[in-house]
């Protein structure tokens, strides 16, 4: 079995990241991180998967 590397749109947060750092990283608005994934800040955890999209 090989794994597969998922590519951007998809972000997976690393440690020490949080929505501002994120959002600050990729252009992106953070409102618009939460509603596209629809999550809380406070699910926004090392590990979590994201989409982020710029459109």
């Amino acid at each position: 079995m090989s794994l597969k590397k998922i590519t951007f749109p998809y972000y997976q947060v690393k440690e020490g990241e949080n929505l501002k750092t994120i959002s600050q990283k990729f252009d992106i608005d953070a409102t618009k991180i939460l509603l596209d994934n629809q999550v809380s800040p406070k699910q926004i955890k090392e590990g979590v998967f994201l989409i982020l999209n710029k459109n």
